[in-house]
């Protein structure tokens, strides 16, 4: 009987432990929302897009199968990445392509302010 009452407080204990240790983790990491994260697959392939709810990232992506059922068949994945930097008022853009050939990324920063020079010239 006392084996059967320890089993049955570890068992407790052990659901505690996973609770807690649960909200712990969704504290550190947030859960993403539905509302930011889409994923469709189709027969060729797949589209992904994830976007972090302040604004501040964004990731699309599409991979596409080339030649399905052939011995030429691969898997080609296309997409873009961005990150915002408030401080210096900058986004990064990284476009990207994965084939059979390797990972091709592209990089385009952006500053979003207007030099003084442009506010003078679109002044007139």
């Amino acid at each position: 009987m006392l084996a059967v009452k320890l089993l049955f407080g570890f068992g407790i204990l052990n659901i505690m432990s996973v609770s807690i240790s649960a909200a712990i983790l969704d504290n550190i990491f947030p859960t993403i929302m539905q509302q930011f994260y889409k994923f469709a697959p189709f027969q060729e392939g797949y589209r992904f897009s994830v976007e972090d709810p302040d604004g501040n990232a964004k990731r699309d992506e599409m991979g596409v199968i080339l030649n399905p059922g052939t011995p030429e068949q691969e898997l080609v994945v296309m997409g873009t990445y961005s990150v915002y930097d408030e401080k210096t008022d900058t986004e990064t853009i990284t476009m990207y392509t994965a084939d059979k050939e390797g990972y091709k990324p592209r990089y385009m920063i952006k500053n979003r302010k207007l030099s003084a020079n442009a506010l003078k010239s679109a002044a007139g």
